[in-house]
């Protein structure tokens, strides 16, 4: 291990990095463009704010972009608070001007009304807009300094701070990133919230979200493998980054191992345990199936056997065959705990909890210097560091995986 330095608190300045803030950079629909130039609105005998307007359907598009759902509950309680009184009054111009539908209506004591965003916004042209609303910019800068706001979420107060903290040293090659995108061929979604997050971050316009499952999201977990590999610099370093290789069939082995490891066979365990722990997981399926010919390819099938509802497919068929009594484990982990999702669940804190406790803690304790940017199941450093990384990250899969 390298050399050890003594440990000292950091203060956190997170608030310093954003009381300046002007804006907040937001998605701007080709259809509201008309309006983007004009502070107030007239509208069914209201005069209504345009930022509110436009920061109601950035929002949209942004959880759009994370989760590829098309349906948003819409609390009038929460949208009371953050936009006033006449909070319908900008959902109804929504509606009315062919930016949102109404798919559900509310039900009392089950749900609030749901909304979708049109396929014609999702689909057209969608630009930027400078949103300088000062109560707007009040709650932004306030949810960005409220570091505890998921209580449900378990890591430790002081990683958070860390972790949000050092964002801010993040710098991106805006122009090769951006010629990256438009060079190469993208999905339209995939290809919006890239680059809007390429340009959040070159404009230090900073986004974050802990999930309930143990997950920090942010500008740089969405950013296309290329762009996290080749343009981002901390304090004007370049970068390194490490991962865990088949992060999740290698936590679904622990979790085997901790459960009913009796109903799987040993051999069959051990071939799925080394092919996992030496990196050659998905390479073993792409050998076995001309239609996994990449990694891509083999990855979504994986994921659609742990992560699905298990029906009778051609993917679960094809991964019963290589790993039967492995995939009767995970049909019968999701009904007894109820949900299919909840592999998904339990992988992910798992993945997390090593991320964030392992190996991140270890960091901050030995290495308080050193800038961190975590993408779930890998972390990017300076690449001087390289060296202390590779030796603290290894050691920690060791620690948790090559006991048994």
């Amino acid at each position: 291990m390298p050399k050890v330095v003594e440990f000292k608190e950091r203060k956190f300045s997170i608030s310093d990095k954003v009381k300046k803030k002007k804006y907040s950079l937001q998605f701007l629909p080709e259809a509201l463009e008309p309006i983007s130039t004009e502070t107030y609105i007239q509208y069914k005998n209201a005069r209504i704010k345009t930022a509110y307007i436009i920061d109601i359907i950035h929002n949209l598009l942004l959880k759009y972009y994370f989760k590829k759902d098309n349906n948003f509950n819409l609390s009038s309680i929460i949208l009371k608070e953050k936009y006033g009184d006449k909070y319908n009054y900008y959902i109804s111009y929504l509606v009315d001007n062919d930016i949102i539908s109404l798919v559900r209506n509310h039900q009392k004591g089950k749900n609030a009304r749901v909304y979708s965003i049109n396929k014609h916004i999702i689909n057209g042209n969608i630009n930027r807009y400078k949103n300088a609303d000062r109560v707007l910019l009040k709650k932004y800068r306030a949810a960005i300094c409220n570091i505890d706001n998921n209580q449900t979420n378990n890591i430790d107060t002081n990683i958070r701070k860390k972790l949000i903290n050092d964002l801010f040293h993040v710098d991106i090659d805006i122009s090769k990133s951006i010629f990256y995108l438009d060079n190469t061929s993208q999905d339209n979604d995939i290809y919006n919230k890239n680059k809007y997050s390429v340009e959040c971050i070159n404009d230090s316009h900073i986004f974050y979200h802990f999930c309930d499952y143990g997950r920090l999201h942010t500008n740089f977990t969405i950013l296309k493998s290329f762009i996290r590999k080749n343009c981002l610099l901390i304090d004007g370093k370049e970068t390194f980054e490490k991962d865990i290789s088949n992060s999740q069939p290698l936590f679904l082995c622990k979790l085997i191992y901790e459960n009913d490891i009796h109903i799987v066979d040993r051999k069959e365990f051990d071939l799925f345990k080394t092919l996992t722990l030496n990196g050659n997981f998905y390479k073993y399926i792409m050998d076995r199936f001309p239609i996994y010919s990449e990694k891509k390819l083999a990855k979504e099938m994986v994921y659609k056997v742990f992560f699905g509802k298990n029906y009778k497919n051609k993917d679960s068929d094809n991964f019963l065959k290589l790993f039967p009594t492995i995939y009767n484990f995970i049909r019968l982990y999701k009904i007894e705990m109820g949900d299919y999702r909840s592999l998904s669940h339990y992988l992910q804190r798992s993945e997390s909890n090593f991320i964030f406790k392992q190996v991140v803690k270890t960091i901050m304790d030995l290495y308080p210097e050193i800038k961190v940017i975590t993408i779930h199941d890998s972390i990017i450093v300076p690449i001087q560091y390289r060296e202390i990384i590779e030796v603290i990250f290894d050691k920690k899969i060791k620690e948790e995986f090559y006991f048994f």
